[in-house]
């Protein structure tokens, strides 16, 4: 079955690709930008365009565990939505905890099955590729609100080319943004005087710092760019408190806070609707914010 709805995707895949090389053809020597249908992409993607915009999307990845009931409670104190990127294995044992975070009216994305490191050895076995993207969508589809987009990223950052072309032959995996990066929260930075510049949380209790010391790097990096795509996780002991160093302050500053369905900057990987690419129409997402609205 799935094999069949493999070959059904190519063969969608193919037919959307048909009308833009025929229209490539009689522009004859005119040269246009080749249009891009908005699938995985064969590269992570790292521009998320909240730099320099007072504005960030906190992600939380890994989760749900057990500890990550408090970093909800944190969340709902200060009125902030989040992303929660899921792990298939994870969710199985905590669907109450997967089932709040969407009630509380975060955003589900997906995370992989197992948090398996996507390398070479997924190529070579594509339907073991399509086990770990589909096996979370399975889970996090039916919570999710009607309209909500799908987004993906990859486990430690790992990604191939290959990977692309794998999941977007799947009709239903096509329809992912991704795979999506961070802006902050990438690893731990010092100045040289002794000063936590930049931080990452997991390095972060790996060296047995407190919340914190942890949230000072963090919020350094936040406010040197102003903005971005933050990398958390909601699966630690220190998890919670961690958000509740970062967050206040940030509201105090004037931050908003967006789930990455809200940022403009995404839109452009949205798969069309049926007939949309070749209307020349962009996507219309309802609960995106207006690109006004990011200054």
């Amino acid at each position: 079955m799935r094999k069949s709805a493999l070959a059904l995707g190519v063969l969608l895949t193919l037919s959307a690709a048909a009308p833009l090389a025929a229209d490539g053809a009689a522009d004859g020597a005119k040269s246009k930008p080749k249009a891009q249908l908005a699938l995985f992409q064969q590269g992570s993607i790292f521009h998320s365009g909240l730099r320099n915009t007072h504005t960030i999307a906190l992600t939380f990845d890994d989760g749900p565990n057990a500890r990550t009931g408090e970093v909800l409670d944190a969340l709902k104190e200060m009125n902030v939505k989040a992303t929660f990127f899921i792990v298939g294995n994870q969710a199985r044992r905590h669907p109450d905890v997967l089932a709040r975070i969407t009630r509380e009216g975060h955003l589900l994305a997906n995370h992989s099955a197992t948090h398996a490191k996507l390398n070479s050895r997924f190529d070579e076995d594509p339907e073991r590729l399509l086990d770990q993207v589909r096996g979370v969508h399975e889970q996090i589809a039916p919570l999710m609100a009607r309209g909500d987009k799908f987004y993906f990223r990859a486990p430690y950052g790992t990604w191939r080319n290959a990977h692309a072309d794998i999941l977007n032959a799947d009709p239903e995996l096509r329809h992912y943004v991704g795979p999506i990066y961070w802006d902050v929260g990438g690893a731990i930075s010092m100045s040289g005087d002794g000063y936590v510049m930049a931080a990452a949380d997991w390095q972060c209790w790996r060296r047995g710092w407190e919340a914190r010391t942890c949230a000072k790097g963090y919020s350094r990096e936040i406010r040197r760019k102003d903005g971005g795509v933050v990398l958390m996780h909601s699966i630690h002991l220190r998890s919670a408190g961690l958000v509740r160093q970062v967050v206040p302050a940030l509201i105090e500053e004037g931050y908003r806070f967006v789930r990455l369905d809200q940022m403009p900057e995404y839109r452009q990987y949205e798969t069309p609707e049926r007939g949309m690419a070749d209307a020349g129409k962009a996507p219309q997402h309802l609960a995106a914010l207006r690109p006004e609205d990011i200054k």
